[in-house]
């Protein structure tokens, strides 16, 4: 029987222990990526030479991002975690109120040389998460979308009200597969669509050696500038047509089917659809659109039935096939909220929006690098889960770390949840080959 203990002691030990033991992984992989050596090329905003320097400062930010701590307050827990520093590979860590100093010495041009960074990174890492994509679901799902930041306070520079009229940044981004490969952080009040064709752009080098591409894109995105620019890049493309002007010919279309037009779309005869055509005014030529009519909500039978319709590239694919392509997205924006909640990204913590900018593209780093992990260090059904629980199961594990016979030694707790992740992990460093110098 289990004995339960009645009274336990507390005392302290100088141990070397640290409850994020896995972030020898990061520091592994963030060196087989070159991170450092990137990092220190690209930037050097420090004046003097003392304390943490322009690559520590910017390190401890990334390491903090990618466990799941998204305050500057969170850097003084790595500064007194002496092993985790260690393991991290970082010579000295600043205080917090030293990284909030050094974020608000970035300007427009420091930004974009580290959104330069990112891509690169990105660059790195999306062959291994595209070509999951293709070999398990035939296609490599690209996802464009926005969302907001709240911005709470006054003196906020940039954030403005957005359309719920609420004070916020406006977030860009595009994923490939889960892979955060491009992001922007930007003012308040712009479109919802603002700079898309420029972060596209940064994207299409990164998947050119991919010839089955996909971008699955909401309403926001219905005109012809997004669709000739899939075109151009050679990708395949859904969109979802969900705004009454643009569905009003759509639904003229529609209500010339015939009932021979339609073939359900599932086994249990809940939704049937049918394909149609129209050319937009403006548009250089005639677009097919999958049009869903839906029966059931549930349990439920619709008293009337309910349309939806998705603009497609393809119509040699099976129509539920083109629906469940393109539903796929909704996945696919979970995956966008994914790094403001794993990494704690809500909320901004800087007044100066170039410093927010810059603190996102050390977020979106921070989740290269855990995608990194995700891909070349753990089993491949390691994959099925989000990078929460990577964070929690890899990264956040208790260790040891020991000095003997002149070599050091890091211990893992055998009753860790995900032994064999780290068994595996383990493995893998050794055949990893040599970083870059």
């Amino acid at each position: 029987m289990r004995s339960i203990p009645q009274k336990v002691e507390i005392d302290f030990t100088d141990e070397a222990i640290t409850p994020s033991a896995g972030s020898i992984f990061l520091s592994r992989m963030a060196g087989q990526l070159g991170l450092r050596k990137k990092l220190k090329k690209a930037l050097k905003l420090k004046q003097r030479n003392r304390g943490a320097s322009d690559v520590d400062t910017l390190l401890s930010v990334i390491f903090n991002l990618a466990q799941g701590d998204g305050k500057l307050v969170d850097v003084d827990r790595l500064r007194a975690d002496e092993p985790r520093a260690q393991l991290l590979g970082i010579e000295e860590v600043p205080g917090s109120r030293r990284v909030s100093e050094y974020l608000a010495r970035f300007d427009k041009d420091a930004v974009d040389r580290l959104r330069k960074v990112a891509v690169e990174l990105a660059g790195m890492v999306v062959r291994d998460v595209a070509g999951h994509e293709e070999d398990t679901k035939g296609f490599v799902p690209v996802f464009v979308d926005g969302t907001a930041i709240e911005v709470y306070g006054d003196y906020f520079e940039g954030a403005r009200c957005g359309y719920s009229e609420q004070l916020q940044y406006w977030q860009h981004s595009v994923y490939v597969g889960r892979l955060w490969v491009s992001q922007e952080l930007r003012p308040g009040g712009v479109g919802v669509t603002f700079g898309w064709r420029k972060q596209l752009e940064e994207v299409r080098p990164l998947l050119e050696c991919f010839e089955k591409v996909w971008a699955r894109l909401d309403n926001a995105y219905y005109s012809k500038g997004v669709v000739n620019c899939c075109r151009e890049s050679g990708w395949d493309f859904s969109i979802s047509v969900t705004h009454e002007m643009y569905k009003l010919p759509l639904w003229e279309e529609a209500g010339a089917l015939d009932p021979i037009d339609w073939s359900w779309i599932n086994d249990d005869q809940t939704e049937e659809a049918a394909l149609i055509y129209h050319q937009p005014k403006g548009w250089k030529q005639e677009e097919a659109y999958v049009v869903v009519r839906t029966h059931w909500d549930g349990p439920q039978k619709l008293l009337t039935p309910r349309h939806s319709f998705i603009l497609v590239s393809r119509t040699d694919l099976p129509l539920d096939e083109l629906v469940r392509r393109h539903r796929g997205k909704q996945g696919q924006e979970n995956a966008q909220k994914g790094p403001l909640i794993d990494l704690d990204l809500h909320h901004p913590p800087c007044w100066r929006y170039q410093a927010n900018r810059a603190f996102y593209t050390l977020g979106q780093i921070a989740q290269i690098l855990l995608c990194a992990v995700q891909y070349n260090l753990l089993p491949v059904e390691a994959r099925e889960h989000g990078i929460r629980t990577v964070i929690r199961d890899l990264i956040r594990t208790a260790g040891r770390l020991v000095r003997h016979s002149r070599r050091w030694i890091l211990r893992f707790a055998k009753t860790a949840l995900r032994v064999d992740w780290l068994v595996f992990a383990a493995d893998r460093l050794e055949t990893l080959p040599p970083a870059p110098g």
